[in-house]
């Protein structure tokens, strides 16, 4: 039980002083003119010009690298007096198994795990479930008929996000609870804590409860896949997959995708809950 609450103080010792520590730091880079004082999000409406979408980008990449490496600059020193050494332990490796089975892996959690939230986004496409945070509006308001949305959305959402968030919330939150909880408990508790992490989901109304609802299956999926594999790369593609823009038609496409793929993946599917009963975290 020692180990377990241990377990538990560290992990939200690190979110804590983690989340205090970047915001020192970008009040920092404030002063230094380095960062601007003003939140990235705010920059966006539906009528967003092209330099601003450049301005709004510089801005967050150096946000997000604050943030995060504000965590790693904890986990890394902390993992080190563990003996948690190198990227493989934090799930950057292949983990003995071949990139083609890593990238089905991927693709296969992402059929059986992410279709409600697209099932979710078609609904509210076809009649609207409530209001979202504002910059989320504008972001599928504006024009995406040009790059520099495109690099905004890289940023934010398909490509450099998911490697930061699964490198936290399964490399090292849900590695760390495991090793003295067992796979299932850090699977699931990772994935509360991931998705009350997403903020702009917090907010009550039919849109955002479904969300927020669909948005934790998710979490379960990645979870689940990467407590299988004991890599990030299938997670990092799920992941990123379910997080590229994409208008109603393109989503429909997508979902029929997953249905289809759900046929070749549910038996994968099934053994990899068997990780759930492990006891304890093993490489």
């Amino acid at each position: 039980m020692r180990k377990r609450v241990a377990a538990l103080l560290e992990v939200l010792g690190v979110y804590l002083t983690g989340s205090f520590l970047s915001a020192r730091v970008a009040d920092l880079l404030v002063r230094w003119h380095l960062v601007s004082a003003q939140n990235p999000f705010d920059l966006l409406s539906a009528h967003t010009t092209n330099s601003e979408l450049l301005v709004a980008s510089q801005q967050m990449f150096l946000r997000l690298m604050i943030r995060y490496g504000s965590y790693f600059v904890l986990i890394i020193p902390i993992g080190y007096w563990y003996r948690r050494r190198g990227p493989a332990a934090y799930g950057v490796t292949r983990a003995g198994r071949s990139w083609n089975a890593l990238i089905l892996a991927g693709l296969g959690t992402a059929c059986l795990t992410q279709w409600p939230v697209l099932v979710h986004t078609l609904v509210d496409a076809v009649h609207p479930l409530g209001a979202m945070a504002p910059w989320r509006q504008a972001f599928f308001d504006m024009s995406w008929r040009r790059w520099q949305f495109w690099l905004f959305a890289g940023i934010i959402s398909y490509a450099l996000v998911p490697i930061l968030e699964e490198l936290l919330f399964r490399g090292y939150y849900q590695r760390r609870l495991a090793e003295d909880w067992g796979d299932g408990p850090a699977v699931i508790g990772t994935a509360c804590f991931f998705t009350l992490a997403h903020k702009q989901y917090l907010i009550a109304n039919a849109y955002n409860v479904t969300m927020v609802m669909s948005l934790f299956c998710m979490a379960i999926g990645l979870g689940i896949i990467f407590a299988w594999t004991r890599s990030l790369v299938p997670s990092i593609i799920a992941h990123a997959l379910i997080n590229i823009p994409m208008r109603p038609f393109w989503q429909g496409v997508l979902l029929v995708a997953f249905v289809i793929g759900v046929c070749f993946a549910w038996r994968e599917g099934i053994r990899a809950l068997a990780v759930l009963r492990n006891a304890r975290f093993v490489t």
